[in-house]
Parts: C-alpha cells; structure tokens; sequence
C-alpha cells in the first residue's frame, strides 16, 4: 500500500495580501525618512544629516576681537532644530519650514559675549545689514503672525534666533544662503522679513543702539519703525548714498519714496520699475513739511520732492547711526542748502491743497 503525502496550500487573500505589502512599504519609507531627514519628522532633533556646504562666517567683538569659522568648525557647534518663516512688507507669508542651525547667543559668545550695553550688526555678502538690539538678540521686541492666516498673534513660546544652514534637513539655496539669519520658536510664528537676513558673512558687537520711529502722516499715516526704514535705506533696497564736502559719507532713502507710502493707498510695489510715489497728486500740488524734534520744519513743495533722490533723509553717517545732534535721521543732499539740512527729524508730513 502507498502512502499519499497530502499537499496543504495556503492561500491568502488578496486585500489582505495587498494590504501587508503597503504596510511594509510605509514602514520601510519612515525608517529612511527618519535615518536621513529626521527634522522633518521630530522638529525638536538636532540631528544634522547633511553636509554643510562651503562658507565662511567672520565674527567681531566688542573689543576687536575678531575669528573666522569655517563649514568645518560651525558643523562642531551646537545646533538647534526649530519652526519659522516671515510675512513680506506686501504681505505674503514666505520661508515657511524648519531650520536648523546654529544660536545667535552662542556665536556672541565665542568672541566675549554680548549684554544690555550692546547691539549686534548682522552684514551680508551682498551688502545688507541689519541692527538687532539686546532684547532683540535675546529673542525679543519682535511682532509676530500666524502662519495660517498671517495676521498678527502673540507668542506663547520663547523666539530663539539662529544662523541657519538647513532648512528642512536640506542646505540652504544659492537664493539665501549658505547662512541665513532665523527666528524660529516651537509654534511657528512668523516674523518680519527684513530681520530674515540672507547671505550673512559678518556679525559684529557693537554699543547699544536706541530704538526710534518716523511718523509719515498724508492720506494715510504710518509710524515707521527701525528696523523698517534700515531695511528700505539698505543697499539694493531704496537706500543711496551722498559724499559731502568733507568727505563724509552718508546713507539713507531719498524723501520721495518716503512720501510715497503715505500719498494715497498705495503704500509699496514689488518691482523696481514702479514705486508708490503719485507722480498725478504730486503735478496738482502739495507741501511736504519735515519735522525735528524740537517742532522746528522745514517745507518743501510736491514738484521740488517729485522723484527726486537728491533729497535724502538719512540714518547713517560713515556706517553708523547718527550721531548726537543728527539723530535719528538728518536730512542732506547736494540740492539742499545748510539751512535746509534739518537734524533730529521725527515727522514728515504731506500738507494737501486746503487741508
């Protein structure tokens, strides 16, 4: 008698089958995710994955005390994973992600550190620079947005600011980096885009700077901080420069942008063809006052201020804040007279036919 060896087949249904073979795929997918991009996945890591590219960070303290750090030795210092991005001064919600990189505190202290007697210059390769108070440094003093709907909201969580070199596990662009100055917070908010300084090359310790605003009152009225008339009078954005007779070099916004923002309601343009300034309001005729501290003016008519960058209110002298009696801002210019060239301007006004 010959025995038969039953044969069993096991036969699994084929949704079950299928269903096995996605659930290996997703699992096989997170374990390379998280082994190579685990920012993306845990935001708090300081995992750095990547390579950072060549670049070259030079730092200046309070006493001339000056060192260079290369890819090499800012790879080696700590770093901090956190969420940022900045709102446009047009209004658009940009650079939202993850950053990493390296604590603007730690950097101060490599060369001395910083305190309440000091400001740091943040300077970059393509010559904008930026002054940050001690609070600010200290992850103060800024406003914040949602980065659902980019309206303004208060922060729950602490600001930190870092000089960035990842942005979601990934080198930064040629568009922003290799080092970029970030505001990041475990929430997300966002901040300005001017204090998102890209290309940065150069930071320096400086002695505190002094907080001011510049009220612009026309058919609209705007209390400029800052940090916004430093941004519009950087090199590439609205600023120009003028060389006086003794060779002193000053830089601001020539006064016409200004009175641009506040002409009517068109307060700023995205291209450079086309600024705010209404050429139509301007040819009828109005007056721009400029105000000191002291209530003392100086008045100008539309068609002399029209377009012309001749007219400069400016906020540096040789690369610094003005001095005493010039600051905040002085108004200079190769068409003004001396007795034109108002100092310790806060206000400029545009005084509208039978206003």
């Amino acid at each position: 008698m010959t025995d038969q060896k039953s044969v069993v087949t096991l036969r699994i249904p084929k949704k079950i089958l299928a269903t096995g073979i996605i659930a290996i795929v997703l699992v096989a997918a997170i374990l390379v995710l998280w082994q190579v991009y685990p920012i993306l996945l845990n935001p708090s890591s300081n995992y750095v994955p990547v390579k950072l590219q060549p670049m070259n960070l030079t730092l200046t303290g309070p006493k001339g005390t000056t060192l260079t750090l290369n890819e090499s030795a800012i790879a080696k210092l700590e770093s901090l994973t956190s969420q940022g991005g900045f709102k446009t001064s047009v209004g658009r919600l940009e650079g939202i992600g993850n950053y990493t990189g390296v604590r603007l505190i730690d950097l101060c202290n490599l060369i001395g550190g910083i305190n309440s007697t000091c400001s740091l210059r943040i300077n970059a390769s393509d010559g904008y620079s930026m002054d940050y108070t001690y609070d600010q440094v200290m992850g103060n003093d800024f406003v914040t947005f949602s980065p659902a709907t980019g309206d303004e909201t208060n922060h729950t969580q602490p600001l930190t600011l870092i000089l960035a070199y990842y942005k979601n596990g990934l080198n930064l662009t040629s568009d922003e980096g290799p080092l970029r100055l970030s505001i990041v917070s475990p929430e997300g908010v966002l901040t300005e885009s001017h204090w998102w300084i890209k290309y940065v090359e150069k930071i320096e310790i400086r002695p505190a700077i002094e907080e001011w605003t510049l009220l612009l009152k026309g058919a609209l009225v705007e209390n400029m901080t800052r940090a916004t008339f430093e941004s519009g009078a950087n090199e590439g954005c609205h600023g120009i420069n003028w060389t006086d007779s003794n060779s002193n070099l000053w830089t601001g916004i020539p006064l016409w942008l200004l009175i641009g923002r506040v002409d009517d309601g068109n307060v700023h343009k995205t291209t450079n063809a086309v600024r705010a300034f209404n050429d139509t309001l301007a040819l009828q005729g109005y007056t721009v006052r400029v105000i000191n501290g002291n209530g003392d003016y100086i008045e100008f008519t539309s068609l002399r201020v029209m377009r012309n960058s001749a007219i400069i209110v400016a906020n540096r002298l040789n690369g610094a804040p003005l001095p005493e009696p010039y600051w905040p801002l002085k108004l200079v210019g190769s068409v003004l007279s001396n007795d034109e060239m108002i100092c310790n301007i806060v206000e400029i006004q545009i005084i509208f036919s039978g206003s």
